[in-house]
């Protein structure tokens, strides 16, 4: 018998399911058929009906799954854990004027399982949606003859990565997780599933992305939107460095980089130092971008705009002062660099965090004021790759091999970004300043740190390298200690929690454990027996 649904209740009744609830074939069949009259795969569908048998029968049907994906990627909720899990434990940010408790327990490592940023149900919700495109589009390509092969191929290419940036995200924030690589459609199959070793997992996506990549689109002619914010090879390619880095297979990270740099379909250039931040980070979508989940005025980054604050909003969030710490211990080797400058400025007892939301418009004054700034309008997009990415993972998977070619191409590979930010320095001016391989591997992390403040990326960076030294004590020492020391003036008892190979990772959410029997707590999380039963 045919059940007519309708779509913008049941979703609302179903919101709250996630991988271990029974309900989430059914979210994952309405949020399908949400979509299957949309034409803008990034804005907000209209409401609609739709009969459940009939749906994978058509080129229109994949085509409303695929947008599914995205826009649940580009769900606020996903940006904000993207922002927390990327930034907010990292050495660039503290609290700021308007507290948030579960952020400020996240900032203080007073991190429990009950935190509502430990929830991982959005991520699991588009792996699903990428998990049911794979399987039942293959099927509409002998349905519908306007259905291409290519077309076909492009669709997988693009829900392959898309649900390994998933995995890739969920792994490095809690380390072992359930994979799952065939739909729940319906309650036949088993929602108890264990976890999965994070390599393992990753090891398994990064081959399944070498599988497709050339079956990717090169760009989507005269549609920016669309070649900067759906998978391309260039966008697949870049999501195989960062995880073959982060699994330390540095020659795989160097030629999945190679070929980013080297294809000359989807051509990428730097934008210019004068319009680097107003083009990259307001505007978007700009020369030098990959891949960024796309906002507007229907879809506002709230995300950007609840942490980083705008004219109307307070953020929960503000920017460490690196300009302040003295000597070589300054983060910025020049004052007037432009990220230095443009991406955060003195705010009373604060810094506030400008990237994403404000335009510098007076660039005279070295030290900054906010009334040098104007306020975008918070439809800023959400960046995941660009070539800078490309250029300073590159980098630190040559100065990870560590020969002398090697490390002088790192060095020349940071200059790129370096250079672009110090117009008023001779080019190249780091070159033959680094000659010892770890010189060069403190050059790149601190290249990276300069150059995608607030970006996502910084936690996920000591996170790597923690993971590479084998114990998170020299990080914690050399980059950490001083945020902590700011934020709560008790490092003697903060140390101790943090020293812990296993606290570097987040708990797994109360009610996921309580749903889901087969799963296990992250090991320094757990206090009793019975915890989270």
């Amino acid at each position: 018998m045919k059940m007519i649904m309708n779509i913008k209740n049941r979703l609302q009744d179903y919101a709250h399911l996630s991988l271990t609830g029974k309900g989430w074939g059914m979210v994952l069949l309405l949020s399908l058929c949400l979509t299957t009259s949309c034409e803008d795969w990034f804005s907000t569908p209209p409401e609609s009906e739709m009969v459940r048998e009939d749906f994978w029968k058509k080129k229109s049907d994949v085509e409303g799954a695929m947008g599914a994906c995205y826009r649940t990627l580009a769900d606020q909720g996903v940006i904000k854990r993207l922002i927390v899990w990327g930034e907010v434990r990292s050495d660039n940010v503290l609290d700021s004027r308007n507290r948030e408790d579960n952020i400020f327990k996240i900032l203080t490592a007073d991190i429990t399982a009950t935190n509502e940023y430990t929830r991982w149900n959005q991520f699991y919700t588009c792996i699903n949606q990428c998990n049911t495109l794979l399987a039942n589009a293959p099927n509409v390509r002998d349905e519908d003859p306007d259905y291409s092969t290519t077309e076909l191929s492009q669709h997988l290419a693009e829900a392959t990565a898309i649900r390994a940036f998933c995995y890739f995200t969920l792994v490095r924030t809690f380390k072992d997780v359930p994979y799952v690589t065939e739909p729940y459609e319906d309650d036949s199959r088993p929602f108890m599933v264990p976890q999965t070793s994070g390599d393992e997992i990753l090891a398994q996506e990064l081959s399944n992305l070498q599988a497709v990549d050339t079956q990717a689109t090169t760009l989507w002619t005269e549609n920016t939107p669309y070649t900067k914010g759906r998978i391309t090879q260039k966008a697949i390619w870049a999501l195989e460095a960062d995880i073959a880095l982060w699994l330390n297979r540095y020659q795989d990270c160097i030629d999945a980089c190679d070929k980013v740099l080297l294809t000359t379909n989807n051509p990428l250039s730097l934008e210019r130092s004068s319009t680097y931040f107003s083009s990259v980070f307001v505007k978007g979508n700009s020369n030098e971008s990959i891949w960024e989940l796309q906002l507007d005025q229907n879809n506002i980054n709230y995300a950007v705009r609840d942490f980083f604050g705008d004219n109307t909003t307070d953020a929960c969030l503000s920017s460490y002062n690196f300009s302040n710490v003295g000597g070589s211990a300054d983060l910025f080797l020049a004052q007037r660099d432009l990220r230095r400058m443009n991406a955060f400025v003195s705010a009373g007892a604060y810094y506030a965090i400008k990237k994403y939301i404000a335009i510098r418009t007076n660039q005279t004054n070295v030290s900054g004021r906010e009334s040098d700034f104007v306020w975008g309008d918070a439809t800023c997009n959400w960046i995941i790759y660009r070539l800078p990415d490309i250029y300073l993972m590159k980098a630190e998977a040559m100065a990870e091999l560590g020969g002398a070619d090697q490390l002088a191409e790192a060095v020349r590979l940071c200059g790129l970004t370096y250079d672009r930010a110090n117009p008023d320095l001779e080019p190249g001016s780091l070159i033959g300043n680094y000659n010892s391989q770890n010189e060069v591997r403190n050059l790149v992390f601190d290249e990276r740190q300069r150059e995608f403040l607030f970006e996502g990326k910084r936690y996920f960076d000591l996170l790597r390298r923690m993971r590479r030294e084998g114990t998170p004590t020299q990080v914690l020492e050399t980059y950490l200690r001083k945020r902590y020391e700011e934020i709560v003036s008790m490092w003697s008892d903060v140390r101790p929690k943090l020293n812990d190979v296993d606290a570097v990772y987040m708990p797994i959410h109360r009610d996921e454990l309580r749903a889901n029997t087969l799963l296990k707590q992250n090991r320094f999380y757990q206090t009793s027996n019975d915890i989270t039963r």
